[in-house]
């Protein structure tokens, strides 16, 4: 007697091959793409993965988080109020005689002029970065960017484990 494939399993089998040669198709594409539109494919693809549950919820609000910040961080120096706030900076730093934006001074607290304009500047890169979230049609990132930082940051980085697994170091967070 001889044995046969249930229909339902050749089907899913079929599907699976397919979306594997999908995906590699997309992978191979961007290989030939340059920066900029490399990341706008990065983007539809991070979003079509985490859309069709492809990897975990964490994971795709990692993979579309990841590349948007980088997408922005980029955009962040032709936004004019974080263009201005940067200048200032950088002549009261050297007014200050500082070293890579850093107070050197252990004795003395860094002058409160600086830190404001710092808050200000920093305050400045975050709605940027806000923005361009929503710009992308991300309002929900956005939100969760501006409004509970804590809660982007779980879900980034436990995202971000998925797929490098040990814990990022407290510098590379925004």
């Amino acid at each position: 007697m001889k044995k046969t494939r249930d229909p339902e399993l050749t089907l899913a089998l079929q599907e699976a091959r397919e979306t594997e040669d999908r995906w590699r198709g997309l992978a191979t594409r961007l290989l030939e793409l340059g920066d900029d539109a490399m990341d706008a494919q990065l983007l539809v693809a991070f979003r079509a993965a985490r859309e069709e549950g492809v990897v975990p919820p964490d994971a795709g609000f990692f993979l579309v988080a990841h590349i948007l910040t980088a997408m922005a961080d980029e955009a962040l120096t032709e936004v004019p109020r974080v263009q201005r706030l940067a200048l200032e900076l950088d002549l009261m730093e050297r007014e200050y005689g500082m070293e890579d934006g850093c107070w050197q001074d252990d004795e003395e607290p860094p002058p409160e002029d600086w830190e404001a304009l710092l808050a200000e500047y920093e305050n400045a890169c975050d709605e940027a970065r806000a923005a361009f979230f929503r710009a992308y049609g991300e309002e929900d990132m956005a939100r969760l960017y501006v409004e509970d930082r804590v809660c982007f940051h779980r879900r980034f980085e436990c995202g971000r484990r998925f797929f490098h697994g040990l814990p990022m170091l407290p510098e590379h967070l925004h």
